[in-house]
């Protein structure tokens, strides 16, 4: 029952991190420490590349509507 309860008031306190932190292959000591507005600034994620439009493939008549996986 001691481990349901609830921690104290200022024991557990949180502040952002890293995205590195998403990245297996980084593992050192910086990731558990707070960064800066300039760093979380940098860190933003840009703006992803629309996909281009799929060309349609053309129905040919032997295929009854049924498609092909080949």
């Amino acid at each position: 029952m001691a481990l349901l309860t609830a921690p104290d008031e200022g024991e557990f306190v949180w502040h952002e991190v890293s995205t590195r932190v998403n990245r297996v292959a980084n593992d050192d000591a910086q990731l558990i420490l707070p960064i800066t507005a300039e760093e979380m600034t940098a860190e933003e994620p840009k703006p992803a590349r629309k996909a281009a439009p799929r060309k349609p493939v053309p129905v040919t008549s032997d295929d009854d509507g049924q498609g092909s996986l080949f």
